[in-house]
């Protein structure tokens, strides 16, 4: 075994969230030369893949993206936040930042464009952080996620900002 075989994290499936995008307003450009756009995100669900604890099933009941797009216009910075209640009325503060490539695909999502599809995974790479107060839902906390997202845009037009979530799991190998 070399010694770039060990010591790296493994990641386990751990939670799919789809949050829908609601009213987007465009702010401009900013003091930093980044352009911002505000997408509100009201909507959608959290939850947990089979056998991930600790487990739970989360309605997403307030949240907004504060998008900015680097001078270049190569890549844009996600930047959302909201809360989510569990199916047993405990609320989750969520907080994901994620680096999106700017591909062609992307960018008729997110100016409307009438053509715009569904993009896959691969675009927007990102991690979550969690808060919460109910104390069966604490590990979360404590943990690392990261992820993969994607955009998708159903027959009437709108769009879902789906991310599935891997828990960061520290290597236990010694050199």
């Amino acid at each position: 075994m070399s010694d770039l075989d060990h010591g790296f994290p493994d990641l386990q499936p751990a939670i799919i969230s789809k949050i829908h995008i609601g009213e987007i307003q465009i702010l401009g450009s900013l003091h930093d030369s980044s352009r911002t756009i505000h997408f509100g995100m009201p909507t959608g669900t959290i939850e947990t893949v089979p056998g991930f604890e600790p487990a739970f099933k989360a309605e997403v009941n307030f949240g907004a993206d504060w998008m900015s797009f680097d001078a270049e216009d190569k890549f844009s910075r996600v930047n959302l936040r909201g809360v989510a209640k569990t199916d047993k009325g405990h609320s989750i503060d969520y907080h994901y930042t994620a680096v999106a490539k700017l591909e062609p695909s992307l960018r008729k999502l997110l100016t409307g464009a009438p053509d715009a599809e569904t993009i896959p995974f691969g675009l927007a790479t990102g991690h979550y952080k969690y808060r919460v107060g109910d104390p069966g839902l604490k590990e979360l906390e404590n943990n690392v996620f990261v992820g993969n997202a994607r955009i998708i845009k159903n027959d009437s037009g709108v769009m879902t900002v789906e991310t599935r979530q891997s828990l960061v799991i520290s290597s236990t190998v010694m050199d």
